[in-house]
């Protein structure tokens, strides 16, 4: 039981189930419309063919004889001529049931032709007054009154029938009679319910198609991926930190590219992945890093103009530089820019593969540096932080050189194939000097702003670790 309740509960079974349901309520809703549509439709059509009897009919009858025709009863041969031609008329009509010439009289109508041929049920002779057929009561006051009448009944012995009262008048306006006609609309109303059966099948296997499709849809954008992630989440394990890298490389193999919430979820999942594994391995390092950093300080010499592992210019060989630049600002005579380079993601390559591996890395990305700025002085100036002096030549191109270095930045970072620690990756901001700048200081400022500007859009997109 609790098996079948989690099922239930499952997004596989529920959301096909949902599109089930909306399509019998569809269902539900187009059947009465679909009836109600072709039924007023089929009295609509009745209608029209019933005016079209009728103002024939009247054509054939004069209303000021009106009274010859009820006092003289049949005789005269005048009135059997217009009877047979009315009946003519009406057997013309195949759906015509009755068709009457009556003089409506209150609750009683008084008969002026029977147009009914021998065999049919008996109805009284010219002149005679019946009483009003019942379902015909409810308009006693406008037929009285010589209106145009239109009605449908449906529960008579002869089944559904419409029935049209055209009034005749005489020359002085005056109410006379009606030509009433009775159509038969059985065959239509079985024709129609067949159409709704069949509109029915028809929508249900529509409904049925598109729950398959939908159904498909579903469980290919948000069901497979949404059980790939739980699945890959359920094998985790967190002993070392090989294992919770591991975590983080199956995940990234999953590649969910649904390109809607489903993906988004598995990109801020990815995040708060590399997060906890930067602050994970941060904190269990944290001691030895710390160690290491503080040997590494106490092994530069404030004399050495030098990096040990890079071999570019060191902090104090880019401060004597900021002296002669500070020297050239004072003399009007400075022409230069400061590019800053950052480094991404060297704390995740040190704490995650070491730092031997960290510092080829930055021996890597040194490189792709002093490859683009060949003609320049650069300098390491923090453990993933470098500065380069842009005069003369890379002066003049200083903005194809920024172009230059991005684009080589990006290549690194975008080959796949290649090791975490291979893939070299930083990023680049550029300053130039200007005449309202007072100090080397200002500039940097500039560079270094513009460099952390272009970092927080990488890791924005790219889940930088730093």
């Amino acid at each position: 039981m609790e098996e079948l309740k989690k099922k239930f509960r499952s997004l596989s079974v529920r959301l096909p189930l949902l599109f089930v349901l909306s399509g019998l309520l569809i269902m539900l809703i187009l059947v009465p419309v679909i009836y109600v549509w072709t039924k007023n439709r089929m009295i609509a059509d009745y209608t029209r063919m019933a005016r079209g009897i009728t103002n024939l009919m009247t054509a054939s009858l004069d209303g000021n004889g009106a009274e010859e025709y009820i006092e003289n009863n049949h005789e005269p041969e005048e009135y059997g001529e217009i009877r047979r031609h009315l009946l003519e008329i009406k057997e013309n009509y195949p759906d015509v049931v009755y068709a009457h010439v009556l003089r409506f009289e209150g609750e009683s109508a008084r008969v002026v032709f029977n147009l009914q041929n021998s065999g049919e049920k008996t109805m009284a002779l010219p002149g005679q007054s019946v009483q009003m057929y019942e379902p015909f009561l409810n308009y006693a006051g406008p037929l009285g009154r010589g209106e145009e009448v239109t009605m449908a009944t449906e529960k008579t012995e002869d089944g559904h029938l419409l029935t049209h009262f055209r009034p005749v008048f005489d020359d002085e306006g005056r109410y006379q009679f009606h030509v009433c006609v009775a159509f038969s609309m059985e065959a239509l109303h079985r024709q129609n319910l067949l159409f709704l059966m069949e509109m029915i099948l028809l929508v249900g296997i529509v409904v049925a198609l598109v729950f398959l499709v939908d159904a498909h849809v579903i469980h290919k954008n948000v069901i497979a991926p949404l059980e790939n992630m739980s699945n890959c989440a359920r094998n985790f394990t967190y002993d070392t930190e090989a294992d919770r890298f591991r975590n983080v490389q199956a995940m990234e193999e999953l590649n969910i590219q649904t390109g809607d919430e489903i993906q988004e979820v598995y990109y801020d999942f990815m995040s708060v992945m590399k997060e906890s594994l930067y602050y994970m391995t941060n904190l269990s390092r944290a001691k030895s890093n710390i160690q290491e950093q503080e040997e590494k300080l106490d092994q530069i010499s404030e004399t050495a103009f030098k990096d040990a592992l890079t071999r570019v210019g060191n902090q104090a060989a880019y401060n004597r530089m900021a002296d002669t630049l500070g020297q050239e600002i004072a003399d009007k005579t400075a022409r230069f820019a400061i590019v800053m380079v950052d480094l991404n993601n060297l704390k995740y390559v040190n704490d995650t593969f070491g730092h031997k591996f960290g510092d080829s890395y930055i021996k890597g990305c040194c490189s792709i540096i002093c490859s683009i700025y060949k003609r320049s002085p650069v300098y390491r100036v923090g453990g993933d932080e470098f500065v380069v002096v842009l005069r003369n030549e890379d002066y003049m191109s200083r903005l194809l050189r920024l172009t230059q270095i991005t684009e080589a930045f990006m290549a690194s970072y975008g080959q796949q194939d290649k090791e975490p620690w291979e893939r070299y990756t930083a990023s680049v901001g550029m300053a130039e000097f200007t005449p309202s700048d007072e100090s080397v200081d200002q500039v940097m400022k500039r560079a270094d702003k513009d460099m952390y500007e272009k970092k927080a859009k990488f890791k924005e997109k790219y889940g930088s670790y730093r």
